[in-house]
């Protein structure tokens, strides 16, 4: 199954939504462990239209370098204007939030439930929460 990751408000979050400063989402490392092992991983944000360099550039100042060497296993994705354009086959994608359009194309082509809304500013262990449940959410799909 595909697994398709946002950045921003996923994996960088915030410990104190009051600070304006962010930092690795609670978990993070444990998180890309257990995504690298159970799923065929791809980035989906604006910070990766097709190159993943962008990407870990970005992420360098917050991660170890035994962490960048784990996020260089996540492949790269393209899109265009909607991250949707990107998404395909069996896939959950996790993501902070949606725009309407994208919103709107989920839930018209009854995929709404492979987006797993995270948002790691407001609740910084959101990806450790999320770890246990994801395995039955991938399952389920395959059964459909």
């Amino acid at each position: 199954m595909l697994l398709f990751i946002d950045v921003d408000g996923v994996l960088l979050g915030k410990s104190d939504a009051r600070n304006i400063e962010h930092c690795l989402a609670a978990g993070c490392e444990e998180f890309i462990d257990f995504a690298l092992e159970n799923f065929d991983c791809y980035w989906l944000t604006s910070h990766c239209k097709g190159d993943a360099t962008t990407v870990l550039d970005y992420l360098r100042p917050y991660a170890t370098t035994q962490l960048l060497e784990k996020l260089k296993k996540i492949k790269p994705t393209y899109y265009k204007t909607f991250k949707t354009e990107a998404l395909y086959g069996d896939f959950l994608w996790i993501d902070d939030s949606s725009s309407m359009y994208e919103f709107n194309y989920l839930e018209q082509n009854n995929l709404l439930h492979r987006w797993l809304q995270v948002n790691t500013r407001k609740e910084y262990r959101a990806l450790e929460k999320l770890m246990p449940d994801i395995l039955t959410m991938a399952h389920d799909i395959k059964q459909i």
